[in-house]
């Protein structure tokens, strides 16, 4: 976003960001506890405790507070954080490519056809369709295609793995992703 737009891209980028990374982790943690393994049945409690304990949803809703009522981390906080941030993506990614095999059964084809296409060209295309015919443009409009066209996050795997999912298959999902998202995200934002 910063190559397209500089600041100004950064900035609603992030905003976008606050607003998708909880409601996908939010609708990631009722749908496992609902069809994962570890739960058959949907127990109020039980999902309002995943849900409030969630690190993601936790993390967003502590800067989106932070953001909203204007403080700022002091300076050595915000360096310490972001130094222990740094290696988060690259030890998520390499958890899930740990976990990913080169052989995927036939029905993993469909599913990982159909959830990259989904997420990586059907997604952005119609919510890029939508932002424009709403009069979004430049780099809100960007910003929304970008945020709908990142590959699932390595974090996917972490939470079918923490609440019973296919852990095999959402490796897969996400390394294939992650792979076709090197041609995907450019076409979809020149």
């Amino acid at each position: 976003m910063a190559a397209f737009h500089g600041d100004e891209g950064v900035a609603l980028f992030a905003l976008a960001s606050a607003l998708m990374v909880p409601l996908v982790n939010v609708i990631s943690v009722v749908v496992l506890s609902i069809h994962g393994a570890n739960e058959a049945t949907l127990r109020p409690r039980r999902l309002a405790r995943e849900l409030i304990g969630n690190p993601l949803i936790q993390a967003c809703a502590i800067g989106l507070t932070l953001s909203l009522l204007g403080l700022r981390l002091p300076g050595f906080l915000a360096s310490s954080l972001g130094l222990l941030a740094e290696p988060a993506l690259v030890s998520g990614t390499l958890a899930v490519g740990a976990a990913m095999t080169v052989r995927f059964r036939r029905c993993d084809l469909l599913d990982i056809t159909l959830t990259s296409g989904l997420k990586l060209v059907a997604v952005p295309l119609a919510a890029g369709a939508i932002a424009h015919a709403l009069g979004a443009e430049g780099a809100l409009l960007t910003s929304i295609v970008v945020i709908c066209a990142v590959p699932t996050a390595p974090s996917s795997y972490v939470l079918a793995s923490r609440m019973g999912g296919d852990t095999r298959l959402m490796a897969s999902i996400t390394g294939v992703q992650t792979l076709l998202a090197v041609v995907t995200l450019p076409l979809l934002v020149t």
